[in-house]
């Protein structure tokens, strides 16, 4: 019971952190109530183009417009800020106002969420005291801590350890390449560093189950799918999903799921991610029916009008996320930048959206909710299932992966199992965690 207690006490922490992170969707009602509400959407929607447009003009020049003064870019990073400011200030007041659309970030039913699991699912949540890391371990049998794994700066040394290579791998070409069973050998040490402080003392409690991995701040970032045993890789023994919390799990399971036969493709190409064109003209002939928008084709306004009708969504753009302002994130479209509060306040009818080829631009450790405030946003606007890259992968490993996964995906697979054929069939021809673990799925597996 105890147990119990202090994981639904977890739970509501981390509903709390979702409700403030989801005050943006409160411009998502069709129409204001009242005057009031009609003054403060149209104070949001001038903050928008502002935003907008600040955004442009600090993104345009890391390209064309290196040599401006510190001064002016200053002055631009000073005025995007002041308008975040306001447009918070601006939830807050709505918010204030009266609005009910939180309810739903509640802690969840235990017993239903344990009657979702079932025999063949565990939940893994973790959460930390005083700097240490603890687990609560959720099966059909009842909810388990385990306390004591390690500390924070322990598991955040590992990773950046993990991830430095990673990053070497990506933009060293040849001669970081020519290394590569030495390097793979060495990220399996990190990796197995990693498995012995967070997953090898709950063992004894997952079984061969499926693990659902639910992660607190740094670990947002370990690949759990990917850690080592010392015999083997996890996903190679079971199939591994992730979640936001246990409330956003469960009305994602309670979701009807549907058959897959249309996808909306937006891809947006630029210095960081030109090989996205190719990406999205090669996954289009794999759907039945397919609408693919390149570059100023794919605009918010495409995405919203095809969000509530796709059984696909899948973004192929330069994303930048925010530990400073996790509303803020956002990905770049073709006529501007789609924030975590635009994300909210979209219909998504989709079964899956799918975030490729974003670069987190987080080479160290960050706490990690700067990456959920996107993901959180498409959860609100009704997907039940997400897939997204936690580091970004040479252009034909992504390729072949995403093509992979929704050959599987059509043939009738669920997205957990399809992910990780995908993974084990690329783990075979290139062995390096590097190329085959950077997609997660979260959400409905």
């Amino acid at each position: 019971a105890r147990a119990e207690e202090a994981f639904l006490h977890t739970e509501g922490a981390r509903s709390r952190a979702l409700v403030e992170l989801m005050s943006g969707a409160l411009d998502a009602r069709p129409r204001p109530r009242d005057s009031f509400e009609a003054e403060l959407f149209g104070q949001l929607d001038r903050l928008r183009e502002e935003l907008n447009w600040f955004y442009s003009r600090i993104d345009r020049s890391s390209d064309t417009e290196k040599n401006r003064s510190a001064d002016v870019m200053r002055a631009l990073h000073d005025a995007a800020r002041e308008r975040e400011t306001r447009t918070l200030e601006i939830m807050r007041q709505l918010q204030q106002h009266g609005d009910q659309a939180f309810a739903r970030v509640a802690p969840p039913d235990l017993a239903a969420l344990r009657r979702e699991l079932g025999a063949d699912t565990a939940l893994v949540e973790y959460a930390s005291l005083d700097g240490e890391l603890l687990a609560f371990v959720v099966t059909d049998g009842g909810v388990r801590v385990v306390r004591g794994l390690a500390s924070e700066r322990e598991v955040g040394e590992a990773l950046n350890g993990f991830r430095f290579q990673a990053d070497a791998l990506r933009h060293g070409a040849a001669r970081v390449r020519a290394h590569m069973d030495a390097l793979t050998s060495r990220a399996r040490r990190r990796l197995a560093a990693l498995y012995r402080m967070l997953l090898r003392p709950l063992e004894s409690l997952l079984g061969s189950r499926r693990l659902v991995v639910v992660p607190h701040r740094a670990l947002h970032y370990v690949p759990f799918h990917a850690l080592d045993d010392g015999e083997s890789y996890v996903v190679e023994r079971r199939e591994v999903s992730y979640a936001p919390s246990a409330g956003v799990l469960l009305r994602c399971l309670e979701k009807p799921s549907r058959a897959i036969e249309s996808a909306l493709l937006l891809g947006v190409a630029d210095a960081q991610t030109t090989h996205v064109r190719e990406e999205i003209r090669a996954l289009a002939p794999l759907f039945p029916r397919a609408t693919a928008l390149l570059d100023n084709e794919a605009t918010l306004a495409a995405l919203r009008e095809g969000a509530p009708r796709a059984d696909v969504l899948h973004l192929a753009c330069h994303g930048q996320f925010r530990p400073d302002s996790p509303l803020f994130s956002s990905l770049k479209l073709g006529d501007g930048w789609l924030t975590a509060r635009d994300a909210y306040a979209l219909d998504v009818g989709a079964s899956l959206v799918t975030l490729s080829a974003c670069e987190t631009g987080v080479s160290a450790v960050a706490p990690g909710d700067e990456l959920m405030g996107l993901v959180r946003g498409f959860f609100y606007a009704g997907a039940p299932t997400l897939a997204l890259s936690l580091w970004t992968v040479d252009d034909e490993a992504t390729a072949e992966l995403m093509s992979d996964f929704y050959k599987q995906l059509l043939a009738g697979a669920r997205p957990a199992a399809a992910l990780r054929s995908a993974q084990l069939s690329q783990m075979r021809s290139r062995p390096h965690p590097f190329f085959w673990s950077p997609f997660i799925l979260t959400g409905r597996w």
